[in-house]
């Protein structure tokens, strides 16, 4: 029983593993010749792995595509949750978590496989409503905890979220496209600031 238990964990382990590595290959093919151009045997030969084991964690390039991208949102969310979430009040959590944010699509790779191969993969539609899923969530944590703390001055945050989930995705497909993008990320910045600022009381954000 025991060396039963043995095999099959070490089985479970190898396809992690096989896992993982068919999404390191995978996102740095996409980031590097874009989703289009990208062939299978190209990430089975990355990974050094035969095709067939592509074929046994996905179904298709496009399955494999979203298995990335969602790799990515998710670290991406986890990392500005825990800005937002550990800031020392609620204005503070805001500003840490739009920082950590525009440094995490600031990532080329981030960047290009979230943003800019996102709609050709998927479409547009599968392609935002797997931004709503991970940014809007995030972004109504932060909400929650600005209106537990007393300071915001609306009420509706489900469309606050969707608000200001639209002003993101904008912001961010304007850096993408911009030829100077640290220009760009440090008016995304400004503005960003500007408008949380105008959600909350006056006497929580620092004036300009």
């Amino acid at each position: 029983m025991h060396t039963g238990e043995t095999v099959r964990s070490r089985r479970e382990e190898y396809a992690e593993a096989t896992y993982e590595a068919l999404l390191d290959s995978a996102s740095a093919c996409f980031f590097q010749n874009g989703f289009a151009a990208t062939s299978l045997d190209h990430v089975a030969h990355q990974a050094r792995v035969t095709k067939g084991a592509i074929y046994h964690h996905f179904t298709s390039k496009r399955e494999l595509f979203v298995a990335v991208l969602e790799r990515q949102q998710e670290h991406s969310v986890g990392s500005i949750t825990q800005a937002g979430e550990t800031a020392s009040d609620a204005w503070s959590g805001i500003v840490a978590a739009i920082d950590v944010f525009l440094e995490t699509i600031s990532d080329p790779i981030y960047q290009r496989l979230c943003w800019v191969e996102g709609p050709t993969a998927l479409g547009f539609e599968d392609w935002w409503a797997c931004g709503e899923r991970y940014e809007i969530e995030v972004i109504r944590r932060l909400l929650d905890r600005a209106a537990q703390a007393g300071v915001l001055v609306v009420e509706d945050l489900d469309m606050v979220a969707h608000v200001l989930f639209g002003a993101v995705t904008a912001g961010v497909l304007g850096m993408a496209r911009s030829a100077e993008p640290a220009v760009e990320r440090q008016r995304f910045r400004t503005v960003m600031l500007a408008v949380m600022a105008g959600l909350v009381r006056p006497d929580v954000a620092p004036q300009p």
